[in-house]
């Protein structure tokens, strides 16, 4: 595309937000008539909603979305609902309704037992209920999504998604306490990186090998497998997984009683920006 489509592009995108920030109702109305011929309505929206939630603008997305799932549950095609009530359940999450983004992506669980096998709309409501379980600290809950996710990709053939729901995964055994789980886990990912030849998959596999070693008190160790990670994502770099890594080290030098060290990393973690995070992260998506 050239800068004058971009640059259309982008007008377009801005005159649709500003739309629906003057009046949603009068916006919707505005996305239906712009409907291609040849392309059913409901379809379209689904393309638009998309589109914007892809830069960003969640809340126009949901209104275009919601106004699928009526025409979809009017015309009582279940497939198209289904699309539909997928994609609204991540967007209510991004807002911060995690209940309602989780009560959506159940909705379109229990159209998808109903359907043909889709593996494309397994992974996506299963990643998706994964993460919003882990941000609601339903760790079971999460561990059952997140696990359904890595099945369906193996059953795809997509390792990528398969190495990274096991880190995911890795991550929430950490969170509910279980070192060895953990281990077992990060160690199949780490298996899997190799393979494939992704440098950022082993570094995440040792992070988690580092956490495990944190949670049992062997602080030593942890230190030393997060500088291995640490060496590993500077081969790719990743800031967020890098500051992930830079907190978990400062606290293992904090709990060998090194100050000094957990000082300097701490500022280390703090100038790429942001707080301390978790480590967690959705498979996918």
């Amino acid at each position: 595309m050239d800068n004058t489509g971009k640059s259309d592009e982008r007008r377009q995108h801005a005159d649709l937000v500003r739309a629906f920030k003057n009046n949603p109702a009068t916006f919707v109305r505005q996305v239906e008539q712009a409907c291609p011929a040849g392309l059913s309505l409901g379809e379209h929206l689904l393309d638009a909603a998309v589109d914007l939630a892809e830069q960003g603008e969640f809340k126009p997305a949901l209104a275009l979305l919601e106004r699928a799932a009526e025409l979809y549950e009017g015309a009582h095609d279940d497939a198209g609902l289904a699309r539909a009530y997928v994609n609204m359940g991540p967007l209510y999450g991004m807002l911060g309704e995690l209940e309602r983004g989780v009560s959506y992506s159940l909705k379109a669980e229990a159209l998808a037992t109903t359907l043909q096998p889709d593996p494309e709309l397994t992974l996506h409501f299963a990643s998706d209920l994964g993460g919003m379980y882990t941000e609601l600290e339903e760790w079971e809950r999460a561990m059952h999504y997140f696990e359904l996710a890595r099945t369906t990709a193996q059953v795809m053939g997509n390792r990528e998604l398969e190495a990274d729901a096991l880190l995911v995964m890795s991550q929430v055994a950490i969170a509910q306490g279980d070192a060895d789980t953990a281990r077992t886990l990060a160690g199949h990912g780490k298996a899997l990186g190799e393979e494939l030849g992704d440098t950022l998959f082993k570094a995440r596999a040792l992070q988690t090998m580092g956490d495990a070693d944190a949670l049992e008190g062997n602080y030593e160790q942890a230190v030393q497998v997060f500088l291995q990670a640490l060496e590993l994502e500077a081969l790719t770099p990743d800031l967020e997984l890098r500051q992930q890594l830079l907190w978990e080290l400062s606290e293992a030098y904090e709990e060998q009683g090194n100050a000094d060290l957990a000082e300097r990393t701490r500022s280390q973690a703090a100038e790429l920006g942001g707080g301390e995070d978790d480590g967690l992260a959705d498979a996918d998506d």
